[in-house]
């Protein structure tokens, strides 16, 4: 899709991005405005341009469960969090802002976590109608927390031979 911001970092427009890990169907990236008390959160993303998780073919779905394994096992790992929250929305009515499917894989260690993962809108609100600032997080914290999980996915990969 010519317009969609995920088909535009596929395809190579990723500047700014911190690229956690990549394959011939997904790419896991982190979010860039966000982060929670623990650490970074990522988006699972499938390279083919899908609207919604609902959109998913059964083959597609069989390869995103173990890649969210690997995500989430890395994030417990690199960022020592006691539980993960993973959401998705479908449409704009549930709150999806950017229409390639995609999950969330949120690190939580704290209620303020919980509300980052529960209601992203409400804690981007200072972003999107108050506008302080770019908002985005500190490139080189950013690049700190990629790099964890970056390493840890290697080393699960490695240690399970994947």
């Amino acid at each position: 899709m010519e317009n969609c911001r995920f088909c535009k970092i596929i395809k190579g427009d990723r500047l700014d991005e911190e690229i956690v890990y990549e394959d011939e169907s997904f790419i896991v990236l982190t979010d860039k405005f966000r982060k929670t008390s623990i650490g970074a959160i990522c988006l699972l993303i499938p390279k083919l341009h899908l609207d919604n998780i609902l959109e998913l073919s059964n083959e597609h779905s069989q390869k995103m469960v173990p890649m969210l394994n690997l995500v989430s096992k890395a994030m417990y790992k690199a960022f020592g969090n006691k539980g993960i929250r993973i959401w998705t929305a479908v449409n704009k009515e549930a709150g999806q802002s950017i229409f390639h499917c995609h999950l969330h894989i949120v690190p939580c260690n704290s209620l303020k976590d919980r509300i980052i993962a529960n209601f992203p809108g409400i804690y981007d609100l200072k972003r999107r109608i108050l506008k302080f600032g770019n908002n985005k997080l500190n490139q080189n914290l950013n690049f700190k927390l990629a790099e964890k999980l970056r390493n840890q996915i290697k080393l699960i990969k490695n240690e399970h031979q994947i």
